[in-house]
């Protein structure tokens, strides 16, 4: 039986960088439920959330980040 010093779930960006850093520490095993490149983050379209607008605020940042997440946070 294989024995791994950690075991990452998905193999998106934060599953593969996570795997990246930990590979430095010992040894790694990624799990994704299809092939490697079979992940979400393509999706992201490499856009960051931050409130900057004239009409934002940190608090209008809040509120649509929990709406896009269904109210899970």
């Amino acid at each position: 039986m294989n024995q791994y010093d950690y075991i990452i779930v998905g193999s998106g960006i934060a599953g593969l960088y996570t795997a990246l850093l930990a590979k430095e520490q010992g040894s790694v095993l990624i799990i994704t439920k299809g092939s490697i490149d079979d992940c979400n983050t393509k999706y992201a379209q490499g856009g960051i959330a931050a409130a900057i607008g004239r009409n934002d605020s940190p608090e209008l940042h809040f509120k649509d980040t929990i709406a896009a997440g269904d109210g899970l946070c």
